[in-house]
């Protein structure tokens, strides 16, 4: 099979990734913070490691905070609904539905009131479209740093001049862009950052991290035991202790650790290569009669289009049983976007390369897509 759904999740895991789920549940089948034992304390220890890694990476303030979740999806409902308050949120058209979804709950519940910041023609959201959403209430703001239909990135930095100059929070969400391109959050005046270890960083689901400064500490939104401070009857204010109630998926935090390294020792290459195979198939799709594509070269590795007025998920079913290719159609969990690019009922068919991606796996459905296209003209 071609896969080129690595958007999704990537399918390539470095061995050393391998070797260290392998070694986390062969050395190391223990529950950090609950024994004293050796073992114990080196899985410990190993997890402290894999939080200073991320803090380094994204250059947080100098505090270590960083929460491990069980992905992505759970890091940004713990910066939405961990910071949560009366008044004023603003997302953008560019959001996935982990975004969209808690802060339409908060929303509905009548906490909150939201604004959605449109892109400009070119699909990016500028810094001048969140100032002009933002109200005197306004305490959260949420930017995708790339996009998952379309791949565009998102000038984070301008964005965050503004929000830190008005006293309001920004989150990002680096699903996309973790191990693909970088984050200063330091620079960019960013206050949370939630990522997924098994994408751009190869590791495996089933583990994420929200990486926060000392201006937005979340509160828990899950309760339970945390190993320290048991005697409370009530949840510990340790952080992040307190944020991360129950047991850690340490295989996959483990594995991220592993992923990190991976990454600092090739991105580079990766970075070239990923680039090289996204413009490999943009180019291919814009000269092929009939297709309409909906990305620009990024560095994410993404590419949406469709082929006609066909329908996206019908394309990706054809390109998966004629052609042994794996795509993703339909509407990518971001709804929002896919209005503002006229494509809610049609959806689209992303294609998303990795580092190991060749280019004849490019011209194999590049070649599909025009035998497919030829087809419905």
């Amino acid at each position: 099979m071609i896969y080129l759904d690595n958007a999704a999740t990537t399918n390539y895991k470095p061995q050393q990734v391998i070797d260290a789920v392998n070694d986390c549940l062969t050395k190391y089948p223990y529950n950090p913070n609950r024994s004293g034992n050796k073992l114990s304390l080196v899985l410990q220890n190993k997890l402290y490691e894999t939080r200073r890694k991320l803090h380094l990476m994204l250059n947080n303030d100098s505090e270590l905070h960083v929460a491990f979740t069980g992905g992505c999806t759970a890091a940004l409902n713990l910066a939405i609904l961990g910071t949560a308050q009366r008044g004023h949120i603003v997302i953008t058209t560019t959001e996935h539905n982990s975004v969209l979804r808690p802060v339409m709950q908060l929303k509905k519940k009548g906490y909150v009131e939201v604004t959605v910041a449109q892109p400009n023609a070119a699909g990016a959201i500028t810094a001048e479209e969140i100032e002009r959403c933002l109200r005197p209430d306004t305490y959260l703001v949420c930017v995708s740093h790339a996009s998952n239909v379309t791949g565009t990135a998102q000038n984070v930095e301008e964005i965050g001049r503004v929000c830190r100059r008005r006293n309001v929070k920004l989150l990002v969400d680096c699903a996309q862009s973790i191990g693909y391109f970088t984050l200063d959050m330091e620079k960019a005046n960013v206050d949370m950052a939630a990522i997924a270890a098994h994408k751009g960083l190869h590791a495996m689901q089933g583990a994420g991290a929200l990486i926060f400064n000392k201006r937005a500490i979340p509160r828990p939104i899950n309760y339970g035991g945390t190993g320290t401070e048991s005697h409370l009857y009530f949840q510990p204010n340790t952080v992040p202790d307190c944020l991360e109630s129950g047991t850690l998926p340490c295989p996959a935090i483990l594995a991220m650790n592993a992923g990190l390294d991976w990454w600092l020792a090739n991105w580079r290459q990766n970075r070239d290569v990923v680039t090289e195979m996204q413009r490999t198939i943009l180019d291919g799709l814009q000269k092929i009669k009939g297709v309409v594509v909906y990305s620009q070269p990024n560095k994410s590795g993404i590419v949406a289009f469709n082929v006609g007025k066909r329908d996206s998920a019908e394309i990706a079913d054809l390109l998966a049983e004629r052609y042994d290719v794996a795509v993703r159609g339909g509407l990518q969990c971001a709804p929002l976007m896919h209005r503002y690019l006229g494509t809610i009922e049609q959806g689209a068919v992303r294609a998303s390369v990795s580092c190991v991606t060749a280019k004849e796996e490019c011209y194999s459905l590049l070649n599909a897509v025009e035998l497919i296209a030829k087809s419905s003209i």
